[in-house]
């Protein structure tokens, strides 16, 4: 095989690397640089032919309406839906309506990532102890830049690890994992749940893709089912164990906002009716020392669509749901006897897998076009970027199983 289109575009991968740019930005530049390219490194949902899905049409109506009244240069934010705002996350994360009085919303810029790292700002006051931020192993590399610049400790723990030290705050993710779609199970949920509730400790729950977990079982449940055992798996077990925990919610993946980049949600629960007033506080003087307070007019819009027109944003989060499924099937007819069949499995879901690759995978996978992300000997793919043409399917997936395990 002629592998020498394989072996320059892999030193132009190790001479971006050199220049400082991160896996991610080199899977994307080198896509862009091949007209031929098939892109499966790029962190958003992609439709059949390999391009992104269209954005949200309801937070596009809502937004272009939002900028009509931003016409006079004045301050202008959601306080005063707030309350509604709330009311509205917690009806689509199928939150039972009991629950609602021990929970308080604040809305971080910058989505998901926002939502995240004010949920640790807040959990870092509300706890002296916290010295160290505990992560998932092959979790979102974010978190580590978060430690560096809250000037804190971070400790990687396994995958199936409970993180149980009193001076660490676990952050875990609430759905696939995000760098490699591993679903947790129930039980080690629950585990977690409790080591959390013996030692009175905060918990950040990371929810980047709600109901991604589940988007197989379309077919035969309703959206409503599938948001309602995302919740029950793992929102549920902190609730009923009455642990403490930040929930930061993302609505980039789940509605496809990528491209207008909405406010993260932040929700905090505490049962501990006593400290009310304290995390009511500090939550708001999280949320001021960001900035969030004054809101970027595509935030405004995204709060009103969540109390107008919950029920079309939650149709547009069924058809990205759709979209990895209909993905996901493709992928498990194909990798069928193959060393990345386990990927597959009911184990799990979401938008990425990440296998180990051959020495010189890169080289053999670059050779057909495709643009993954290697990192520690690792060749993460997203899911959707599979193409809807199966022979061409066939041939990517017969590169990716020949070189990765």
């Amino acid at each position: 095989m002629d592998l020498q289109f394989g072996k320059k575009v892999n030193e132009d991968a190790l001479e971006l690397a050199q220049q400082g740019k991160d896996a991610n930005q080199i899977a994307k530049i080198l896509c862009d640089r091949d007209s031929e390219g098939h892109n499966y490194g790029i962190g958003i949902v992609l439709n059949d032919a390999g391009q992104p899905m269209a954005s949200s049409s309801a937070l596009l109506e809502y937004t272009s309406e939002e900028l009509g009244f931003s016409k006079d240069g004045d301050y202008m934010n959601s306080n005063a839906i707030m309350e509604e705002v709330k009311i509205a996350t917690l009806q689509w994360q199928r939150i039972p309506k009991e629950y609602w009085q021990y929970f308080k919303l604040a809305l971080p810029s910058d989505a998901g990532t926002g939502a995240v790292k004010s949920g640790v700002e807040t959990a870092l006051m509300l706890d002296s102890r916290i010295g160290v931020l505990g992560i998932e192993e092959l979790g979102w590399p974010a978190y580590k830049a978060m430690a560096d610049i809250l000037r804190i400790g971070c400790k990687e723990f396994a995958e199936d690890a409970i993180i149980s030290s009193k001076d660490v705050l676990p952050v875990y993710q609430a759905g696939p994992i995000n760098t490699t779609g591993l679903v947790r199970g129930r039980t080690l949920v629950e585990d977690r749940a409790k080591s959390a509730s013996n030692n009175n400790s905060w918990v950040i729950l990371d929810r980047a893709y709600p109901g991604f977990e589940f988007a197989r079982m379309l077919t035969g449940y309703s959206y409503d089912d599938i948001m309602k055992k995302s919740y029950e798996l793992q929102i549920e077990p902190f609730i009923k164990q009455g642990v403490s925990f930040l929930l930061a919610i993302s609505p980039t993946k789940s509605f496809v906002t990528f491209a207008l980049r909405p406010c993260g949600l932040l929700l905090l629960f505490c049962p501990d009716t006593s400290r009310e007033n304290e995390v009511t506080n500090l939550l708001n003087s999280t949320i001021r020392a960001r900035g969030s307070a004054f809101e970027h007019p595509v935030s405004r819009a995204f709060t009103k669509a969540m109390v107008k027109d919950l029920d079309r944003l939650e149709a547009e989060h069924k058809v990205a749901l759709q979209r990895v499924a209909e993905a996901e099937a493709m992928w498990r007819k194909l990798v069928k006897g193959t060393p990345i069949e386990y990927l597959y499995s009911e184990h799990f879901a979401g938008l990425f897998r990440n296998p180990k690759a051959h020495e010189d995978a890169a080289i053999h996978i670059y050779n057909e076009h495709i643009y993954p992300v290697f990192s520690n000997q690792r060749c993460r793919q997203n899911v959707t970027g599979i193409p809807g043409d199966e022979q061409l399917a066939k041939r990517h997936v017969s590169v990716f199983a020949d070189q990765c395990y």
